[in-house]
């Protein structure tokens, strides 16, 4: 991979809890769709409801011995009641802008480091979510992190004239097909088929689907971060090449992209 350089390589990561921190201070961060499902934009009875609908779905997402086939029409199920609630709301499109500037929503440390390192050579990020896409592109601008070769596939308010929130593109995103399945074309796979080497960073088994069907793949260095659910060390260092419990940092990335691109990078 090393030899390969910066002109063999692509970044592909999830977004939630990997690119953004999991924890601060030992509070767990919130995800996209946390800063608006607790947003005040969304009413509290609402909320209520959602809470309900988590704690009935998320203990089957997290799950790690519900088979695929069981797991995908509840998933599907989940996030479609979530996003029903969200386009049932007064939700608008500054509505979510509001959000992420009132938010403390961090981004691991030295993440700024590691997406300027992308940027100034040139190296493809593309990011898999099960999140709020309109979310991750307004922290990435909050943070200053928006970069040119960051190409962002997740679930993306639709608006009407006024700004309103009246839907969310297809196909819905979720934990059980983050992969090229979903790109709505392939003219970002066509453009990425000399880059052969990929470094993937996660904090699910699940994503490590997120690499399916990258063409031509020579080399792949997979990343997991395991910031809870420590009991799981042993799934996560059979599935990753590297493992990182409780670190909150992007630093070992950073290392990683360092030997590869060269002392000039």
């Amino acid at each position: 991979m090393v030899a390969g350089g910066r002109e063999k390589l692509q970044v592909i990561s999830d977004f939630d809890h990997t690119l953004s921190r999991s924890t601060y201070d030992g509070v767990r961060c919130p995800m996209t769709h946390d800063l608006v499902k607790d947003s005040r934009f969304i009413s509290e009875s609402d909320q209520k409801k959602m809470c309900k609908i988590w704690q009935y779905y998320y203990p089957k997402e997290i799950s790690t011995t519900l088979p695929l086939q069981e797991k995908i029409p509840l998933m599907v199920e989940f996030w479609n009641k979530i996003h029903d609630i969200f386009i049932a709301s007064d939700l608008t499109r500054q509505a979510v802008r509001t959000i992420v500037q009132e938010s403390d929503t961090r981004f691991r440390d030295a993440c700024d480091v590691f997406v300027n390192v992308l940027r100034k050579n040139d190296i493809p990020l593309l990011v898999f979510s099960a999140g709020v896409g309109d979310v991750i592109h307004e922290m990435f601008e909050k943070h200053g992190l928006t970069i040119p070769n960051c190409h962002v596939v997740s679930n993306f308010l639709t608006f009407n004239d006024a700004g309103k929130v009246v839907g969310f593109r297809d196909p819905l995103i979720h934990i059980c097909n983050k992969n090229r399945s979903v790109l709505p074309d392939h003219t970002y796979s066509l453009k990425q088929q000399e880059r052969t080497n990929v470094i993937l960073l996660g904090d699910s088994l699940n994503d490590l689907q997120m690499a399916d069907g990258v063409p031509n793949m020579d080399r792949i260095l997979t990343i997991g971060f395991l910031s809870r659910h420590v009991e799981r060390l042993q799934d996560f260092t059979e599935a990753f090449d590297i493992v990182l419990v409780q670190d909150e940092t992007m630093h070992v990335a950073n290392a990683i992209l360092g030997k590869i691109v060269g002392s000039d990078g």
